[in-house]
């Protein structure tokens, strides 16, 4: 469980619960069903429209991923163990660590490697990884993209909504009994849309892409490294230029 993402989400509705207890006037007028209609459904269906299906239905998967520890090696035990491998390489030949590669639980690094021990050259085997860092990329951002839409949408939807309890409120001044309801209805809206937006979509948006970019960066060290292995780097360049990406990423 990742403890800031649960943390956010947990608090933040918890203080919104707060105030309205704090209110005094309980749950109940904040509950309103047109309301919820119109910004749960049709966001809904907003985004239903503007995405395919295969991309929808990776929706509950990115919001465990956001939930959930990444599962990527930090940069500082990664460089290490690259070092390791192309250590390994050089003494004994990429034979030796055929076996231990099948052992690795990254399948990205697993590949990588796996290519070595097939013998891929460096001008080969450096596009062959780019390609699928690419793929991975465009999967990552089609789930990002996704839960940005969500909150915008949300927003707008919670604006509509707010129009429509206007409208309904201004047909009906003469009628003391329905001006409630309608007011309801414009002022619950906005709020649904807007704390959909920032307390939900908003949090596994940005954590979603947090965690990609994290991802993305541990991949590009693999690709540095693995391509220059396939080259028949020195030790201490691979040394040098894997730690310079380190110490990039630590400023």
């Amino acid at each position: 469980m990742d403890k800031s993402t649960a943390g956010g989400l947990g608090i933040g509705w918890s203080l919104v619960g707060l105030a309205i207890i704090l209110g005094g006037v309980g749950f109940g007028p904040y509950l309103d069903v047109p309301s919820v209609i119109i910004v749960i459904g049709g966001t809904t269906a907003v985004t239903a429209g503007q995405f395919e299906i295969s991309d929808l239905k990776r929706i509950g998967p990115a919001i465990k991923v956001a939930m959930n520890v990444v599962k990527i090696e930090p940069l500082p035990e990664l460089v290490e163990k690259m070092i390791f491998y192309a250590t390994e390489i050089k003494k004994h030949g990429v034979m030796h660590i055929e076996q231990k590669i099948l052992e690795e639980s990254d399948p990205f690094f697993q590949e990588a490697f796996q290519l070595l021990v097939d013998g891929t050259r460096a001008e080969t085997l450096k596009p062959l990884l780019e390609l699928k860092l690419e793929h991975i990329s465009k999967r990552h951002n089609a789930m990002i993209s996704i839960f940005g839409n969500i909150g915008g949408t949300a927003g707008a939807m919670g604006m509509i909504g707010t129009l429509v309890g206007l409208v309904a409120m201004l047909a009906n001044l003469s009628d003391p009994a329905a001006v409630g309801p309608a007011m309801a209805v414009a002022l619950l809206t906005t709020m649904y849309g807007a704390l959909i937006g920032t307390l939900f979509a908003g949090i596994i948006e940005s954590k979603l892409a947090q965690k990609h970019s994290v991802e993305e960066t541990a991949y590009e060290v693999i690709i540095q490294g693995a391509s220059m292995v396939a080259a028949e780097e020195s030790i201490g360049n691979i040394k040098m230029q894997l730690n310079a990406i380190l110490i990039e990423n630590n400023e």
